[in-house]
């Protein structure tokens, strides 16, 4: 995973830099472990504060944008403390990318369910699956 921290009207402390790095980096190095070799993620990373003169209220900005092939995964959070918005950042990371991993598992458990229902339907009934034919008349 490629990973670029920027800074903003702040500067990050080397204390600073290793929450960054357990907080955030591991987990995601963690849940990204089986993606497609082909599909390298690169999270862009940007901490900041809003003005150098704002003391109070949510002060603190973290931004996180995450690619993964043609997906973009993105989450930004202010919070009164940059540790509180660095772990806001990694739930709504998080919960991004279960939710990318859920889409795929979804589909294929649809069309196993689909398969199944196609196999325990008779032949002719398969071919006419919005109703049946009637032939009347004749």
């Amino acid at each position: 995973m490629r990973v670029a921290v920027r800074q903003k009207n702040l500067t990050i402390t080397p204390a600073l830099r290793v929450y960054i790095e357990t907080k955030i980096l591991k987990p995601l190095g963690r849940l990204l472990q089986k993606v497609a070799p082909t599909e390298l993620p690169i999270l862009d990373l940007e901490f900041g504060r809003r003005s150098r003169h704002h003391r109070k209220g949510a002060v603190y900005h973290a931004e996180a944008n995450l690619s993964l092939g043609s997906r973009m995964i993105r989450a930004v959070v202010d919070d009164e403390d940059i540790r509180v918005a660095v772990d806001l950042l990694e739930e709504e990371l998080e919960r991004g990318i279960l939710g990318w991993k859920g889409k795929a598992r979804a589909k294929y458990l649809r069309g196993a369910r689909r398969a199944k229902k196609d196999l325990s339907l008779d032949q002719a009934a398969r071919l006419y699956r919005k109703g049946r034919i009637r032939n009347e008349g004749n």
